[in-house]
């Protein structure tokens, strides 16, 4: 049976969907069940003893046991510099991506029979062309040669609006998270496909809307003309507007929107209908047959890393604040001493000298004169 297949590989969870052939055109894109008790299955991979790779939930419930062989959160890092390390043994965060993608190619081949005949595979907004290339290279050496790389936020449109109509101007995407809403505005392309014009992340789920509005006036552009706005992801209840000024779509499973939308738009790029686009900043690519693929990109610049020097509290005993300030101690010492000295004589006087002790007259007086009556003249007291 011909299908084409879809992959959302978000940060804890991933989903994917596919569109089965009928006839010259393709059916609505249905989930493809890789969880136990949900659609979803953990973006994650374990490492067992024999050095093969677990995928999904029972990746995760591997590593609920011996966590430091539990792998998640490695689709974020392409481009890394730095390999993620596992028991001894480095694994390009690409590759682990790979593996993700062959646990679910597999799951979906067991079910219909063949690998899909197109692929299409979510990646965060801001990647740019260093970290596709290395991703497609990782896909091609794995026999996925049919791939379409694409934003989550525009594959999201894709679930509601895979192709803009005419005099469409913008749309919006809601991506909520657990780390804040990403705000994405979309404008057509010349390749009748959408492209993202501005975005905003880390936003605050009460203004999301609000903060899309923004977006479009600063594009000068009106809510009213927006031709709808996609929420997806875990999205609150009441989120969306009683009175909204434009379409609001969010879908009956909103967590899996991006990943009904990634197959929609596989079901177009197996028909050609949809061309790849190269815009500067995102791009959704056709990758051709293997052997085609160029050379790598160059590594983006890191930006500049400004070291600032930790300085250490400064000692506070006697010798240190004697050195830093020398004269005034030496002052204060000297002047401390000579006090001192003062007590010291002042005290050793009053121990010497008793209250008691009389002074002895400086002459002694002869008794004869000291005696009542005595002779007085010359030579005589």
């Amino acid at each position: 049976m011909s299908y084409v297949l879809g992959i959302d590989v978000a940060q804890g969870r991933t989903h994917a969907a596919i569109c089965h052939r009928h006839g010259t055109g393709w059916s609505d894109p249905e989930l493809l069940w890789l969880g136990e008790r949900s659609p979803a299955a953990a973006s994650a991979l374990f490492l067992d003893d024999e050095g093969y790779l677990l995928t999904g939930d029972a990746a995760a419930q591997a590593g609920a046991r011996v966590p430091s062989r539990l792998l998640t959160g490695f689709h974020r890092r392409i481009g890394d510099d730095v390999p993620m390390v596992v028991e001894g043994e480095s694994f390009p965060p690409e590759t682990l991506t790979t593996v993700l993608v062959e646990g679910i190619a597999e799951h979906a081949e067991n079910q219909f029979g063949g690998r899909p005949r197109h692929l299409v595979l979510t990646h965060p907004g801001d990647w740019g062309g260093y970290r596709r290339d290395l991703l497609r290279r990782a896909l091609a050496d794995a026999g996925f040669t049919a791939v379409t790389l694409v934003p989550g936020s525009i594959a999201a449109l894709g679930a509601h609006l895979p192709v803009p109509g005419p005099g469409v101007t913008a749309a919006g995407v809601c991506e909520f998270g657990t780390d804040g809403v990403h705000v994405s505005l979309a404008t057509p392309t010349a390749a009748n496909g959408w492209q993202i014009a501005a975005s905003a992340e880390g936003v605050s789920p009460a203004a999301a809307l609000s903060t899309l509005f923004a977006l479009t006036g600063t594009a000068s552009m009106s809510p009213k003309g927006l031709a709808g706005v996609v929420f997806c992801g875990d999205v609150p209840p009441h989120a969306l507007p009683a009175r909204p000024p434009c379409p609001m779509f969010a879908g009956p499973v909103p967590p899996a929107t991006t990943a009904l939308g990634a197959a929609a738009l596989a079901g177009l790029h197996a028909d050609h209908r949809a061309t790849p686009q190269e815009p500067p900043a995102v791009e959704t690519t056709l990758l051709p047959r293997v052997d085609t693929l160029g050379e790598l990109g160059e590594r983006p610049p890191r930006p500049p890393v400004e070291i600032t020097p930790f300085e250490l509290p400064e000692r506070s005993g006697p010798l240190d604040l004697f050195r830093r300030r020398r004269p005034l101690a030496a002052a204060v010492l000297v002047l401390a001493a000579a006090v001192s000295a003062v007590l010291i004589t002042l005290t050793a006087r009053e121990a010497t000298a008793g209250p008691d002790q009389s002074h002895a007259p400086s002459q002694s007086t002869p008794s004869h004169c000291a005696a009542p009556g005595a002779p007085s003249g010359e030579g005589h007291c």
